[in-house]
């Protein structure tokens, strides 16, 4: 195992830099580490090892010539496949795309070409990431590297296993419900939803303007996350949704402390189904921000509990992209709840989304109310640590949940992370804690709208001062030489 690939971008970079790493020695690093873990955690299934060091040449030339362009020079990245790269088969996890080449780079892939990162391979993910397991891909299913036999979470998992691992520095995602901080929060590692309209989407399959999907960075740190938001954020005219901002360097300061800050811990729907350990850490964390501080002002957001009435409002347009291969193509659909939950989308009535958009502007005036009182809010990411994969049942407060189902695994993994994509709001998931099983637990802190750069400096502060931040897992050390 090569060290070098476990430290923070801001380090590498460095290095790179000053001539003392080479991007050549540090790419097939990256790649004969993955040939060594990935047979366990099926993370990284496209790998373009020729095209990838022939950039990692590039780039040690361009470095030697005095020609920097700044952190991501001659650094490992991976792309969430649905992310589409020139030349490259994007799949979407699913077999209807297993031979669809794409003829151009996505933006975010582009912006990161353009900072000089060397582009490895895809990252696997969950069939059309519309689940939070990875259980069900073309190239099968991903493992979480603190524990294989558990789930990596989804639909990003490929991305999270990956980046926790160290088989790349980064890799970007895409975030519908909880895809980015799902997988961050069961892999031990750093995952930001952006604020909707920040990156750009253009070039993400399926292709729609579905305003709350958004793509967003996986890191190991919180400054590493910050680092790509700086790369990756800025208008795209090419994507309906991308808004104008004011250029933002999100980078957070060592010097920032949480003095003065107003937290909001919400009482009610993010802790319903928490098992004891999650609250546990949570809570914890919210006192640690009370040391540092901060003030922990209760919050509550009453419409949440109505909030499966609420998605008919902003989920209708990437299932309505999908209904044709669901009605002409049902078979080659790797798990049929996919292919239903598309058709059942088609038969939501107008009073449903009349009733949802509704509901959803309520939801709305309560959020804005709640962020007149507090700067930013901490929830759990999830209310479980990852799950086991053979076992159709996982535990939450009160009970068990059929994970096998949509309707349940939508509850483990998904129910806490929605609201924000529903609200178009910033939200990060990083680690907090582990289980008394040694898996990672994940805190979610969320702000206003286009307000990322306070909550990425937020979790900086946590993570330098309070958290764990972030630890090799265990089976990165099965392949010590």
């Amino acid at each position: 195992m090569n060290e070098l690939l476990f430290k923070s971008i801001q380090e590498m970079g460095a290095l790179i830099k000053n001539r003392k790493v080479s991007p050549v020695e540090l790419t097939q690093a990256t790649l004969d580490h993955i040939a060594e873990t990935d047979p366990v955690l099926n993370a990284f299934p496209v790998i373009k090892a020729e095209q990838a060091l022939g950039d990692a040449r590039t780039a040690e030339v361009e470095i030697s010539s005095g020609n920097y362009r700044g952190p991501f020079h001659g650094i490992p990245v991976g792309f969430k496949d649905n992310l589409s790269v020139e030349g490259w088969v994007t799949s979407c996890g699913s077999p209807i795309l297993a031979d669809h080449v794409t003829d151009a780079d996505a933006a975010v892939v582009e912006r990161l070409r353009d900072a000089g990162a060397v582009v490895i391979g895809k990252n696997n993910m969950h069939e059309w990431a519309l689940a939070g397991s990875c259980t069900y891909s073309i190239f099968g299913t991903v493992h979480n590297p603190w524990d294989p036999s558990r789930t990596s979470g989804g639909s990003s998992g490929g991305s999270g296993a990956a980046v926790s691992a160290g088989q790349a520095f980064l890799s970007i995602g895409t975030d519908a419900r909880a895809s980015v901080r799902n997988p961050a929060s069961y892999c031990g590692i750093v995952g930001h939803k952006p604020s909707t309209g920040l990156i750009s989407r253009y070039g993400e399959l399926p292709a729609t303007s579905a305003w709350y999907m958004v793509v967003g960075p996986l890191a190991r740190t919180v400054g590493d996350a910050a680092l790509a938001m700086n790369v990756l954020a800025g208008h795209d005219p090419r994507d309906p949704n991308s808004l104008r901002s004011p250029a933002v360097d999100y980078l957070p300061s060592e010097s920032e402390t949480l003095k003065g800050l107003r937290v909001g811990l919400p009482t009610n729907y993010f802790f319903d189904d928490a098992v004891p350990e999650v609250e546990s850490a949570v809570r914890a964390a919210a006192r640690s921000f009370e040391q540092l501080g901060a003030e922990i002002i209760d919050v509550t957001l009453p419409s949440l509990e109505h909030m499966q009435l609420i998605e008919p409002s902003f989920e209708s347009e990437n299932k309505g992209w999908l209904l044709n291969h669901a009605l002409h193509r049902g078979q080659d659909f790797l798990h049929q709840d996919i292919r239903f939950r598309v058709l059942a989308g088609a038969f939501a009535r107008t009073i449903d989304h009349e009733r949802a958009s509704r509901l959803l502007n309520k939801l709305r005036w309560e959020a804005q109310k709640m962020f007149e009182l507090v700067d930013v809010i901490i929830t759990p990411t999830n209310s479980t640590a990852a799950y086991k994969l053979d076992e159709p049942m996982a535990q939450i407060k009160g009970g068990e949940i059929d994970v096998e189902s949509a309707n349940g695994q939508s509850r483990v993994t998904t129910r806490l992370t929605v609201p924000f994509n529903a609200l178009g709001l910033p939200a990060i998931s990083l680690p907090c804690g582990f289980t008394s099983e040694g898996m990672p637990i994940g805190l979610q802190i969320a702000g206003r709208h286009f307000d990322d750069k306070r909550v990425l400096n937020v979790a900086a502060a946590y993570e330098r001062n309070a958290g764990p931040g972030y630890r090799q897992p265990p089976v990165v050390h099965k392949f010590n030489r």
